[in-house]
């Protein structure tokens, strides 16, 4: 049930009022002055206001300016009403921010559909408001659980990285203490410039995906079939792997480096985890509707269906290898820039098919260009 407002001096007409709403299934409070209408609105948050214009205490004009001023009422949409049918009145109403104005005595299918357009106008404005809100929540959300992700990785990782230099270093002065040469810390010295140089790597991609923000996007046209045909001509593989673009991919208003990076990552992936002795990797685009779904397939190892989500959070995808292990969030980063999403089936020792949706609406020239 809908809550109106009405704050009139005249007795008759504000019953009147009343009466109408009442009877339509609204819930109506009752004010005689513009102070006592402020302190109904503070109190009962009404979904709309009805007022008159002269009123002691309060006129209709000094309570919507106060109205304007309060976090709780700023939002409420008022209809005045008046006597006057002047146009000085109107002009003052409406500068003031007024959603409608009606003269008395007031017709009764001219009050209700303004009340009931008035009323669907504020639940409009509500629901983006909570949609906003809740877009909103959702990025900083998302912003929190990646500064602890980053904070995790720097403790875990590099913290790690240095205590095993740390102990390489030990180790070698103790041969060197035993055999007062330093031939026997040959693998010592190895596993230190091992650990050096993913150290180096790490913090190269974290600075690669620190530096995706929407700010750095510059959208271009980019025919993503060239694009990949580029990236497969340019990528070192073995010979009995092959790599091949399925159907003709489509032309996107992308940032070229970023989306570039998503493919390189992806097929990289796929090439590393290829065991079998013929290997395949297979690029190809779905058009639905709303998106388009690319998908980057390989007959590789696979992977269990427990990682399918630890795989794109970047400390769970941290392994002991050289690889820093950072690509796949990095791509989920840049995806949910463009609104997207990626995400992985696999059936383990027969292949692994990464997908990712880019929405027309968000990669479409004709949009960008409305925006």
């Amino acid at each position: 049930m809908y809550k109106v407002l009405i704050v009139e001096d005249t007795l008759a007409i504000r019953e009147e009022i009343y009466d109408i709403l009442f009877l339509e299934g609204y819930e109506v409070f009752q004010a005689e002055n513009g102070l006592i209408g402020f302190k109904l609105a503070l109190k009962e948050q009404p979904d709309l206001i009805v007022s008159d214009i002269l009123m002691p205490e309060l006129n209709g004009f000094e309570m919507f300016e106060k109205l304007q001023t309060n976090n709780k009422t700023v939002s409420i949409p008022l209809i005045f009403l008046s006597a006057k049918a002047e146009k000085e009145d109107i002009r003052i109403g409406m500068n003031l921010g007024a959603e409608d104005y009606l003269t008395k005595p007031t017709n009764v299918d001219d009050l209700l559909n303004a009340v009931k357009n008035k009323i669907k106008k504020k639940l409009i404005i509500d629901q983006n408001i909570i949609a906003k809100t809740g877009a909103l929540s959702e990025i900083l959300q998302n912003q929190r659980i990646e500064l602890d992700n980053y904070s995790h990785l720097i403790s875990h990782e590099l913290k790690s990285s240095l205590r095993n230099i740390s102990d390489l270093l030990t180790w070698s002065q103790e041969d060197w203490d035993e055999t007062n040469n330093f031939q026997d810390s040959t693998i010592n010295f190895q596993l230190m410039e091992d650990r050096i140089e993913k150290m180096d790597l790490l913090l190269a991609k974290l600075e690669q995906y620190n530096n995706i923000m929407s700010a750095t996007f510059k959208n271009k046209l980019v025919n993503s079939n060239t694009m990949v045909t580029q990236i497969i001509n340019e990528t070192h593989k073995p010979s009995a792997v092959t790599i091949k673009i399925k159907n003709e991919l489509p032309t996107l208003f992308v940032d070229g480096n970023m989306v570039e990076k998503v493919f390189k990552i992806l097929i990289g992936n796929a090439l590393n985890h290829i065991d079998k002795k013929t290997g395949l990797i297979e690029i190809a685009c779905e058009i639905t509707q709303k998106d388009y779904i690319f998908s980057i397939a390989d007959n590789g190892i696979g992977i269990h269906e427990k990682y399918h989500k630890k795989i794109f959070n970047m400390f769970e995808a941290i392994e002991s290898t050289k690889s820093a292990g950072i690509g796949l969030s990095m791509v989920k980063k840049i995806i949910f820039h463009y609104n997207g999403k990626v995400y992985v089936k696999s059936i383990p020792n027969v292949e692994t098919i990464f997908y990712f949706n880019l929405p027309i609406s968000a990669v479409s020239l004709k949009k960008n260009r409305t925006n």
